[in-house]
């Protein structure tokens, strides 16, 4: 019996110190990071991390100039990506730091049990012996040291919780930054003209063109390029920030956005030259948590719309946008971070005065119009189902109609107010194909669904929706056919007066009948194709991954006139005007015509 003793006293002893290290390091760790989460509070309470002195003064230097300094704004850019960089740092650090104390605590109290299980016991002293005070003392200083340190940590448990993790969402209001351009009041001020749709028709003033449906109005375009050697390449300009937008063109200037999970801008390039006129952050002043995006979609995937003097913007993160042709900002709103899990995409578009936004995602999706003079909201229609498709515009100017999709349906709302005039009930999946249209009939298509063709009844017959937000249909639209052999996941479609064409992932290209929906011919190309077409007098332009261009005859045989490359990956859609093409591919935006 006395080995065993032996044996379990040294087990003991051992087991005894081992508690105690770990409850010391356990005790140090709990009481420097619960210090710091305190401290924390105290500074996030009494500071705010983003509104840095030098900020201010950069601002103010900016706006007490007559003339936009470059420096300076470059300046208020690298100094605002700083602020917003370590601020984001912190708020990761304060998440992990409460649970890192909690944690710690619950070890160093364990152990401590562990501990005092190991330790020996002492004999009790017997009723009649002298009383002391001192192991009632060194007990009761234990229990004072225990309490004061689980107040401590208490305190930096509650300044975890009650620390301000996420910087307020702006509402979804107006939001004038007059401090960010000397300019800005000026062009408030300005009032705007909005050409005729004549005039629009002759610019690319948005994602495939005017309408949004993919057809030019110019019918001459480049047919032989090479980018190697600089044939009829006009320019060649290196893409400031990534982005899979596609080019908005708008006389002698063509816009793109780009964004990182940082920050968001706006460029603006002379159409002639290539060189880089302005660029301007947008939501600066705003910060929000950057939400989770698809690589595939990235952080500028809209493509903006443009018109007259003004272009507007929008990003993954909701920050919308209206800048005027010098790059200040007219209006800037905040629409919630999108819950989207592949990330926001639809492009903007505008009809008159009216700045379109699909808006869709898992919940509280919308359909908005914004006013173009001071981004007010004109009306609102709430969806209720996600989409990566954009919007497009069709019987202008006589008798518009703004028609977007969904997971499930393609709605027809009247522009101007917002009321649904017809819904059909066509898709499945999750949509990133627009709709197409061509010879008075609406074409959409999507992956594991179908395409369909879908011709309107020529009345509205629509009468007051029961939660009145405008008007539900009456007459339903006509399914004309359905083709399900071969479709698109991220092309759209083109629907021209004597075909539909289909471009895949797989590098299909599908030639159907608008009237019937018989296939007309297959084209079996090498890459996927995630650009969509656009049609440029009687020639077809298709640009697939690899940046390769095909050049075909819109006819009942496949014809190829040109393939053309780019030297470069490509996602987006090429703007065209006359005898001219623009480009964004991976890295850099081109210009390219006739010398």
């Amino acid at each position: 019996m006395p080995p065993k003793k032996t044996k379990d006293f040294k087990t003991s002893e051992t087991l005894l110190r081992a508690a105690v290290a770990v409850a010391t390091v356990a005790g140090i760790l709990c009481f420097l990071v619960s210090s710091l989460l305190i401290v924390n509070y105290w500074r996030v309470s009494t500071v705010d991390p983003l509104d840095h002195p030098d900020l201010s003064r950069l601002r103010s230097q900016l706006t007490g100039s007559s003339e936009a300094d470059a420096a300076t704004i470059e300046a208020i850019r690298s100094l605002d990506l700083l602020a917003r960089g370590a601020f984001f740092t912190s708020q990761d650090m304060l998440r992990r730091g409460g649970l890192i104390a909690l944690i710690a605590g619950l070890v160093f109290v364990a152990a401590l049990r562990v501990a005092a299980s190991c330790h020996p016991r002492l004999p009790r002293p017997a009723p009649d012996a002298p009383q002391t005070h001192y192991w009632t003392d060194r007990a009761r200083a234990r229990e004072l040291v225990m309490f004061m340190g689980g107040l401590w940590l208490l305190a930096a448990l509650l300044a975890a919780t009650f620390t301000q993790l996420d910087i307020p969402e702006p509402r979804a209001e107006e939001l004038i930054t007059a401090e960010d351009k000397g300019t800005m009041s000026a062009a408030v001020d300005a009032a705007l003209t909005f050409p005729a749709w004549e005039e629009v028709v002759r610019q690319w003033p948005n994602f495939r063109g005017p309408g949004g449906y993919g057809i030019a109005y110019y019918s001459t375009a480049p047919t032989a390029w090479n980018v190697a050697s600089g044939e009829n390449i006009l320019w060649k300009t290196a893409a400031p920030l990534p982005g899979f937008n596609s080019p908005v063109v708008w006389d002698d200037r063509v816009y793109l956005t780009g964004a990182d999970e940082q920050r968001r801008e706006v460029f603006c390039f002379d159409a002639d030259t290539g060189e880089l006129r302005w660029r301007t952050l947008v939501g600066a002043r705003f910060p929000v948590e950057p939400p989770k995006v698809n690589d595939d979609t990235g952080w500028a995937a809209p493509t903006a719309a443009a018109q007259g003097d003004i272009v507007c913007a929008i990003f993954a993160t909701g920050h919308l946008a209206c800048l005027d042709k010098s790059g200040a900002i007219r209006w800037e709103k905040h629409l919630g971070v999108p819950d989207n899990h592949y990330g926001h995409s639809s492009s903007l578009i505008i009809f008159d005065d009216l700045l379109i936004v699909q808006y869709d995602q898992r919940a509280n999706g919308a359909l908005y119009a914004f006013d173009l003079r001071d981004g007010a909201e004109v009306w609102k229609r709430e969806r209720d189902r996600i989409s990566w498709a954009s919007p497009i515009l069709t019987g202008m100017p006589a008798a518009p109609l703004l028609t977007v999709v969904s997971t499930r349906n393609m709605d027809v709302y009247e522009p101007r107010t917002g009321g649904l005039l017809w819904s059909a009930d066509c898709l499945s999946g999750e949509v990133g194909p627009s709709p197409a249209y061509g010879a008075g009939i609406f074409f959409v298509a999507n992956e594991y669904a179908d395409a369909t063709a879908i011709r309107l009844p020529e009345k509205t017959g629509t009468v007051p929706s029961d939660r009145g937000d405008g008007t539900v249909p009456v007459n339903e639209p006509e399914i004309l056919w359905d083709f399900y052999e071969s479709l698109p996941d991220i092309a759209s479609p083109l629907a021209t007066d004597n075909f539909f064409y289909l471009l895949t992932s797989r590098g299909e290209i599908i030639c159907l009948h608008p009237k019937d929906g018989e296939v007309v011919w297959v084209h079996e190309h090498d890459d996927p194709f995630f650009s969509s077409p656009v049609l440029v007098g009687d020639r077809i332009y298709a640009t697939d991954f690899e940046g390769v261009v095909l050049i075909f005859k819109n006819e009942d045989e496949y014809e190829e006139l040109a393939r053309l490359t780019l030297d470069e990956q490509t996602v987006t859609t090429p703007a065209f005007m006359e005898n001219r093409l623009y480009v964004r591919t991976e890295t850099a935006l081109l210009c390219i015509g006739e010398r």
